[in-house]
């Protein structure tokens, strides 16, 4: 086998080749591994199949000239959503027939993360691989909670949760994936300042290969509360101001532009550095928060 092939059929992503006969028909010539486990199709199935028994929408002259277009794949197992995908093609030259290269991605578990947004509030949403790792993390909310932490990629999710809490997560994480359900759960953080852990409420969907073996669980955060560690404590006014900014989508110039109050002031109560604004300035805030005051200000 030419290095060249070794090469191809190694590739991650998704590859295959498409030609274009004399009557102007597609069909599949070759396909890398990668394509054939996402489409559920060996490559001898696939050589000299046309794209539209694979695909609900294809359209030649449309996919060239867009560059870029979603599509749904028509098999699927059992009990699934159809998986979304997002084909990219570009035009082969110096070959001996009409030929393009086209890439698939599969972009099922973002879908479904842009599809939540639009039915609830969510401030969160990541991609798990089938190992629990982040892949992908998004943050819809626009000022951080805590500035200097945040959820990168390449890590274990539990690792920013309670001790108490990896266990109870890992436990629903592989609940999701045996039994291909969607599930809800509320977990703890650690402590990320000295007077507060964060209370995350998560909806998890499974997604799979079409062997059936789990390819990546999408999630939401669809609400954030702060918590004191100890209840005797109370939580700090700073935390609960930068937690309900949060839930509001609102940043420090927003919530300034709404309230009239200056973004130094607003600065000030968030890092702490005001402890309790006076009355007129804790009321403006927390009516634009939709909180009563003794909520941020007990």
């Amino acid at each position: 086998m030419m290095l060249s092939t070794v090469v191809f059929q190694n590739l991650k992503t998704p590859l295959a080749v498409v030609v274009v006969d004399h009557d102007d028909d597609c069909h599949f010539n070759v396909a890398n591994k990668a394509f054939s486990r996402l489409v559920g199709c060996s490559g001898d199935v696939l050589e000299g199949l046309p794209p539209e028994r694979l695909f609900s929408e294809w359209d030649r002259s449309r996919m060239l000239s867009l560059a870029q277009h979603e599509t749904c794949l028509l098999q699927h197992l059992a009990g699934d959503d159809p998986l979304r995908l997002l084909l990219t093609c570009e035009a082969l030259t110096e070959t001996e027939q009409n030929a393009f290269l086209l890439t698939a991605e599969d972009i099922s578990a973002k879908s479904w993360i842009d599809g939540m947004r639009e039915s609830q509030k969510v401030l969160l949403g990541g991609i798990l691989n089938d190992k629990f790792i982040v892949e992908r993390f998004f943050k819809y909310y626009p000022t951080p909670v805590f500035d200097n932490h945040r959820f990168p990629e390449s890590e274990l999710l539990n690792e920013y949760l309670d001790d108490d809490e990896r266990e109870r997560l890992l436990t629903v994480l592989k609940q999701t994936a045996q039994q291909r359900q969607k599930h809800h759960i509320v977990v703890r953080t650690k402590e990320f300042t000295d007077s507060a852990q964060l209370d995350l409420h998560i909806a998890y969907h499974p997604f799979y290969h079409m062997d059936g073996g789990l390819k990546n669980i999408a999630f939401i955060v669809s609400d954030i509360r702060s918590i004191a560690p100890d209840a005797s404590d109370t939580v700090d006014s700073s935390v609960t101001l930068k937690v309900l900014m949060a839930r509001n989508y609102m940043s420090a110039q927003q919530l300034s532009a709404v309230t009239g109050i200056s973004m130094q002031t607003i600065s000030k109560l968030r890092n702490g550095k005001i402890n309790k604004p006076q009355r007129q300035t804790a009321l403006l805030i927390a009516q634009a928060l939709k909180v009563s005051p003794q909520v941020i200000w007990p």
